[in-house]
C-alpha cells in the first residue's frame, strides 16, 4: 500500500447489496474516493455476494447475532396470533390491545431489549472486528454512518486509544430533532429511548473529531445544541452509473410511481385525492390505463390508511400496491413512470434520498412537503415541483400538465448531486482546514 495514499475506514450497518437505501450514501462516496486515489475499507453487517458496489473499496462483512429481542419478537408474534384467535372466538379485545399501564410497560420492555437500536447483537462483534481493521489497515480517518446509530458506538470503541480521526455521519437525527409523527413509534416514543439516547449522542459527539449531517438544517440544529463540536453538512446524492437508461416502454396513460417506505407522517392521501379528481375530469386518462404504482414497505397503520383511502375514493383499478421490490425492479418502475412522488410531510430537517434518484433520471418529481422544510428547499434547488400536502388542487394541476405533455420542472440550480461531486467535497472536508463562525468545518487537522 503506498504510504502517501489517504486511508478511510467506513463503519455502516447497511451497505449494498442489501437493498437498503441507507447503504447507498457511503457506497457512492467510497466508490469515487477510490477513484481520487484513496484507500477505502468498509465494515458492514450486510452480507456480500461478490458484487462490486463500491469500486475498489475493500468490504468486510460482520454478521449480526440474534439477541433477546429477536426471541421476544417471535414470542410476541406467536402471542399476537393466539390473541387474534381469542378475539375472533369471543368478540373481546385481547389484553395487549387495551390502553393502560400494561401496554406502556410492554413498550418500555421492548425498547430496553432493543436499545441502543435494532442493530443490537452487532455492536460488540463489529467493534472487535473494527479494532482489528484499524491495526491492519491503519486509516487516517474513520467514518461511522447511521442509522442505526450504534455504528458510532462501534467506531468509538474501535478508535479508543488510537490517533485516527473519527467522524460521525448522520443520515437521520440520532437524539432529535424528530418529526412529530416519530414520537408515536414503538421505540422513539418510549421513556427509555428519551433517557438513554441523548446521553449516548452527547458522549459520542464529544469523543469524535467531528460530525457530518446530510442537510444544512440538521447541521445548524446540532451546532446550536453542541457549539463546541465541529459540525459540517454533506448532502446525499446519486451514482448515475447505477441508474438504468430511459425506459423504451413507458407505462400506458399517466404512470405515477411512489417508491419508498410508508411510515410515520408519510401519507399518499393527497396524491390519491388529486388522482381521483384528475380522473373524474379526464375519463380518457382513466381509459388509457393511468395508474399510481406503490412499491416499498408500509407500517401497519399506514398500510391500513392507504387501503381505506383507495376504497373510499374508488381507486381500486388505478392504484397498484406492489410491496417490496428488488432495487433493479424499483428503478425500472421509476424509469417507466411519468411522475415520481417523494413524501416528506413533517420532515423539517430531513430529505428522502429517493429524491436524488428520480431527478438524476430526469423524471418529473413531486415533493409533498411543508413550505420551508429542508425537503422543500432541496426539492426546489434540484428543480422538482414542491407542493404542500393540503394543496390538492396544485397536485391535480400538475397531473393535468403532465397529461398534456407539459413539463413543469424548473432547471436545477447547479448544486452538486452526483457522488463523484460529493466525494470531492468529502475529500476537501477531511483533508482541508478552515473555520466558520469560530467553529472548525474541516476535520483534517
Amino acid at each position: 500500500m503506498p504510504s502517501d495514499a489517504p486511508r478511510l475506514l467506513v463503519i455502516t450497518y447497511y451497505f449494498p447489496p442489501d437493498g437498503s437505501v441507507g447503504g447507498l450514501r457511503w457506497a457512492g462516496i467510497a466508490k469515487y474516493l477510490t477513484r481520487l486515489g484513496w484507500k477505502v475499507s468498509v465494515l458492514t453487517a450486510a452480507r456480500q455476494d461478490g458484487s462490486d458496489p463500491a469500486g475498489d473499496a475493500q468490504v468486510e462483512w460482520c454478521p449480526r447475532r440474534r439477541t433477546l429481542m429477536d426471541y421476544y419478537e417471535v414470542l410476541r408474534r406467536s402471542n399476537g396470533r393466539s390473541h387474534s384467535s381469542f378475539e375472533t372466538a369471543s368478540g373481546v379485545a385481547p389484553p395487549s390491545t387495551r390502553p393502560g399501564l400494561l401496554r406502556v410497560l410492554r413498550r418500555e420492555v421492548g425498547a430496553c431489549l432493543t436499545l441502543p437500536d435494532w442493530s443490537r447483537g452487532w455492536i460488540l462483534r463489529a467493534a472487535l472486528r473494527a479494532r482489528s481493521l484499524v491495526r491492519r489497515f491503519q486509516p487516517q480517518f474513520v467514518v461511522s454512518s447511521g442509522p442505526p446509530h450504534s455504528a458510532h458506538l462501534v467506531a468509538g470503541m474501535a478508535t479508543m486509544g488510537s490517533s485516527v480521526r473519527w467522524l460521525i455521519d448522520l443520515r437521520d437525527p440520532w437524539a432529535g430533532p424528530f418529526p412529530t409523527a416519530w414520537l408515536s413509534h414503538s421505540m422513539y416514543g418510549t421513556r427509555a429511548f428519551h433517557v438513554l439516547t441523548p446521553r449516548l449522542e452527547r458522549l459520542a459527539f464529544r469523543a469524535a473529531h467531528g460530525v457530518i449531517a446530510n442537510t444544512p438544517e440538521l447541521a445548524e440544529a446540532l451546532a446550536t445544541k453542541y457549539p463546541e463540536v465541529a459540525i459540517a453538512s454533506i448532502r446525499n446524492g446519486v451514482d448515475p452509473e447505477c441508474l438504468p437508461p430511459p425506459a423504451p416502454h413507458p407505462y400506458p396513460g399517466l404512470g405515477i410511481a411512489y417508491v419508498g417506505t410508508l411510515y410515520g407522517s408519510r401519507d399518499l392521501g393527497p396524491v390519491m385525492q388529486a388522482l381521483h379528481v384528475f380522473l373524474q375530469g379526464h375519463p380518457e386518462a382513466a381509459q388509457a390505463g393511468s395508474k399510481l404504482r406503490v412499491a416499498g414497505h408500509a407500517d401497519p397503520p399506514n398500510a391500513l390508511a392507504r387501503e381505506e383511502e383507495i376504497t373510499s375514493l374508488g381507486l381500486e383499478r388505478h392504484v397498484e400496491v406492489l410491496g417490496l421490490l428488488p432495487r433493479a425492479q424499483a428503478l425500472d418502475l421509476l424509469s417507466r413512470s411519468r411522475l415520481a412522488v417523494v413524501l416528506a410531510q413533517d420532515w423539517d430537517v430531513q430529505v428522502p434520498a429517493k429524491l436524488y434518484e428520480s431527478m438524476a433520471m430526469h423524471i418529473p418529481t413531486l415533493v409533498v412537503a411543508g413550505e420551508g422544510s429542508d425537503a422543500a428547499v432541496e426539492g426546489k434547488r434540484l428543480g422538482a415541483t414542491v407542493l404542500d400536502p393540503s394543496d390538492i388542487g396544485g397536485i391535480t394541476r400538475l397531473l393535468e400538465h403532465l397529461w398534456r405533455n407539459e413539463t413543469p420542472q424548473s432547471p436545477p440550480r447547479g448544486a452538486p448531486m452526483t457522488y463523484a461531486e460529493i466525494a470531492a467535497l468529502v475529500q476537501e472536508l477531511l483533508t482541508g482546514d478552515g473555520s466558520r463562525n469560530g467553529r472548525p468545518d474541516r476535520f483534517g487537522h
